[in-house]
């Protein structure tokens, strides 16, 4: 019998990589202008995923599984208001200290320009003046730098106020409709790609589930390790130096930077010797090492095998797109994306290039 499979002519093998091209430029225009919408349900999908083992348990207590959502929900909130009700005093304080801080910031600013400018000035007369020196510069004020890129994915902080308080509505009703969802999203396949696709989705949700259980509790231990180092030293609201350098360590490669950036502004301004910056640096360099090579292993397991290359184009992607919010979603989005092209027969190459199957 002969051979009926068709072959792609060149033309239509171009036209077919075009709209390939095509679409994917589509989707990153979708994915940037809607960023918002996408980010919350990213997250609103990762919350359910981690609270679903929560869910089940309840229900094997004979609970309805609305009423055990709801419980669910509403523990989370409860621990996220007990969280914030904690370190609430400290970070009125420092908000009420902020002008005092950026005063005495300025001050230090403006010594530097000082010594600048007297370096340019006795450089001067060695090195000739340009024609143009006397323009005068146009200063245009624009918004922080840091502001636009911590809220580049959501806009504004009206936008992610609003964002924030759809996500708990959001992961009540994926949880109470789990079966109906999860029943729905199987029955876009055909049925010799059902269960491929139950695979895919059940590897999803597991590698999802370990790396945000996992990365919280590696935050809470670097974060008792931090804190007291901080209070011994006398630092400024301690309280809420150690746990945000904890999380700001955990993002991979600059984590260490960003880590140390808040407590080194405040020591910046309280301090005038050099031990305590040595022992804030230090503190946050070892913890970050302890986390990223022993805890994290750990704890988080061997689920998310990206390699570094892999971590680094999707943080610089997804930093790009989204901004700091982008930076910390990349790796939990990539490795989605690898867990999908690793049970996906085409696409398995692109997994194996991503890392380790």
């Amino acid at each position: 019998m002969p051979d009926t499979k068709l072959e792609l002519s060149p033309a239509a093998s171009a036209a077919a990589t075009s709209l390939r091209i095509i679409a994917a430029a589509v989707l990153c225009a979708c994915i940037y202008y809607a960023s918002s919408v996408v980010i919350t349900l990213i997250c609103s999908i990762g919350i359910a995923f981690v609270l679903d083992p929560g869910v089940k348990l309840l229900e094997r207590l004979r609970l309805p599984r609305w009423l055990a959502a709801l419980l669910m929900v509403l523990l989370t909130l409860g621990v996220l208001y007990l969280l914030v009700y904690l370190v609430y005093d400290r970070a009125v304080a420092f908000v009420d200290d902020l002008p005092r801080f950026a005063a005495r910031l300025r001050q230090i600013v403006a010594h530097i320009q000082v010594t600048t400018k007297s370096i340019q000035q006795s450089t001067s007369s060695i090195l000739p003046s340009s024609a143009d020196a006397t323009v005068p510069a146009v200063r245009v004020q624009q918004e922080s730098p840091w502001a636009q890129f911590a809220l580049r994915g959501i806009g504004s902080l009206y936008a992610f106020a609003v964002t924030v308080m759809f996500i708990p509505f959001l992961v009540f009703f994926m949880l109470t409709s789990k079966d109906q969802i999860w029943t729905g999203t199987l029955n876009l396949f055909s049925l010799e790609r059902r269960q491929q696709a139950e695979d895919v989705l059940r590897g999803i949700s597991k590698m999802v589930r370990e790396y945000m259980l996992g990365n919280l509790l590696v935050a809470l231990i670097s974060a008792a390790l931090i804190t007291p180092v901080f209070a011994i030293i006398d630092l400024r609201y301690a309280l809420l130096m150690g746990p945000l350098a904890a999380l700001l360590s955990l993002i991979p490669y600059i984590g260490v930077a960003l880590g140390m950036l808040p407590p080194m502004l405040i020591a910046l301004v309280q301090y005038d010797r050099l031990e305590p910056f040595l022992t804030i640096a230090l503190t946050v360099v070892i913890v970050h090492f302890l986390a990223m090579n022993f805890l994290t292993p750990k704890l988080v397991g061997a689920r998310v095998k990206l390699n570094a290359l892999t971590v680094t184009i999707a943080m610089m992607f997804w930093g790009w797109l989204w901004g700091g919010i982008g930076l910390v979603l990349a790796v939990p989005i990539t490795a989605a994306l690898k867990a999908v092209c690793d049970n996906v027969r085409p696409l398995k190459p692109y997994g194996a290039w991503m890392g380790e199957g």
